[in-house]
């Protein structure tokens, strides 16, 4: 069984039965001829699969899958995107996705490494923050104090500090957060986290697990009409 989560800029594909994982970027995946997946969420997977899952629903089953404490939160930030779900006793309570700024995504923060050629896994964080509740002027402030004589990644390490607290607000504030996405590989967003909750990682892959033959069994779905009663 092929399934992916393709998403707006990088896309993971896995093979249930030679258990193989691939990472690559989502111009790759729509570039390819007869790529077609048996379930998929995402963005770029409409049309390119037989079964498509909500990418919110995979988030929460992924989580669920791989995390056994009863109460907890989980957030993904993605390449253009901020999904949340927030778990109490094991059920959905709370389920929500923030598409309206890049201010807090990851496209940000890879055009902004990728033109000062930055090395996520190296930056420390900062203490100081840059207000990036726009994407465009959060940038629009990075090159301004880089041409006043700021260093490149302490620039960068301060927008990721403002994203930070973008993230941790929309995340109700809570003391434990776990984390899903590429920023999971981030050092500097990592190491800012930690002035706000203790921050998990899960990697890059929980959707995937959602995905997966027998994961959840539609239980997310069961919580969602329940509360609706």
């Amino acid at each position: 069984m092929l399934i992916a989560d393709c998403g707006s800029t990088w896309s993971k594909i896995f093979d249930t039965e030679s258990e193989e994982l691939e990472i690559i970027q989502t111009r790759e995946m729509v570039s390819r001829e007869g790529l077609f997946f048996d379930r998929a969420t995402g963005h770029s997977a409409k049309g390119r699969c037989a079964e498509f899952r909500n990418e919110l629903i995979s988030l929460a089953e992924g989580a669920l899958a791989l995390v056994d404490v009863p109460d907890f939160s989980v957030v993904d930030v993605g390449g253009r995107d901020i999904k949340y779900v927030r778990f109490e006793d094991r059920k959905v309570r709370k389920l929500d996705w923030n598409l309206a700024c890049g201010s807090s995504t990851g496209a940000t923060i890879e055009l902004l490494g990728n033109y000062y050629e930055i090395d996520f896994s190296s930056l420390g964080p900062s203490k100081e923050w840059i207000n990036v509740t726009c994407g465009v002027f959060g940038m629009e402030k990075v090159l301004e104090l880089v041409s006043t004589g700021t260093p490149a990644g302490e620039s960068v390490a301060r927008f990721i500090h403002g994203m930070v607290r973008n993230v941790f607000n929309f995340a109700g504030r809570p003391e434990v957060l776990y984390l899903s996405g590429g920023f999971c590989d981030n050092y500097c967003f990592l190491g800012t986290f930690e002035s706000y909750c203790k921050a998990i990682p899960l990697g890059r892959t929980v959707p995937l697990e959602g995905l997966k033959p027998g994961a959840g069994d539609r239980r997310i779905d069961d919580d969602l009409r329940t509360d609706e009663k």
